[in-house]
């Protein structure tokens, strides 16, 4: 069997850690997922199973808020979206696997820094180009990472009048925006056997982390879970970097 025991676990615990720290925080599915799969799969194979449990957890927000889905509002975003993630995905097939994780080492890293000093003071206008221009950042960001939430968080944040709107707006962008993804990764051979074992017990793992997540939400605390990620994602950036460089 070419998925060996040891990456079917440690598969499930890199998707029970991301449910949960998605169930208490609200963000960081694909980050977590990110830190941790690609030491253990090929990169294409961390990057494909991270999109699509990713869109499975978007899923299921947007059915549960499903009258709440702002359409109009993802037409612009889901086109820059589908776009960059066509021109992200034919890099990476040719990009040799040493070059993606440096990459994402850089992206981590600069995203740390951004979480830390800069995502409350980011302020931009709800307008058509402004959702076109996130969209196009979140697919290269999703494409090449499947890291694409902080350039549409900010944009719904800005652009959805209620808490529910913009939960029910950006998880169906999430999801169709993954199913963009998932489809372009298939059909330039990212799906493996390795992929095929992860949603498997990653959906399990995925599941038991939502709700213990669900459980814990009213006691823990998520500034501190989310300062943890962003401190894990500025480490893992810079071990990225530096075991790539060697």
């Amino acid at each position: 069997m070419e998925a060996e025991i040891y990456k079917i676990i440690l598969i499930a615990g890199v998707a029970f850690l991301a449910s949960y720290t998605q169930s208490v925080t609200g963000f960081g599915f694909g980050i977590v997922a990110m830190i941790f799969l690609p030491s253990f799969l090929l990169y294409i194979e961390a990057n494909m199973l991270s999109t699509i449990l990713g869109a499975v957890t978007s899923i299921l927000v947007a059915v549960t808020l499903f009258r709440k889905i702002n359409w109009k509002n993802l037409v612009f975003p889901l086109v820059g979206s589908l776009i960059f993630n066509y021109l992200s995905i034919s890099f990476m097939k040719d990009a040799k696997n040493d070059t993606l994780v440096l990459l994402l080492g850089i992206a981590l890293f600069a995203l740390s820094v951004y979480f830390f000093f800069f995502s409350d003071k980011i302020k931009i206008k709800p307008t058509w180009y402004a959702g076109l221009i996130a969209g196009s950042l979140s697919g290269v960001m999703s494409g090449l990472f499947s890291i694409g939430g902080p350039p549409v968080v900010i944009y719904y944040l800005q652009s959805e009048e209620d808490t529910d709107s913009y939960m029910a707006t950006i998880s169906a962008y999430f999801f169709l925006s993954g199913v963009i993804g998932v489809t372009m990764k298939a059909f330039s051979g990212f799906m493996t056997l390795n992929v095929w074992w992860g949603i498997l017990f990653g959906a399990l793992g995925m599941l038991a982390g939502a709700l213990l997540g669900k459980l814990a939400r009213s006691k823990a605390e998520p500034k501190l879970i989310k300062k943890s990620v962003y401190g894990v994602m500025a480490v893992s950036g810079i071990i990225n970097i530096i075991t790539s460089l060697i």
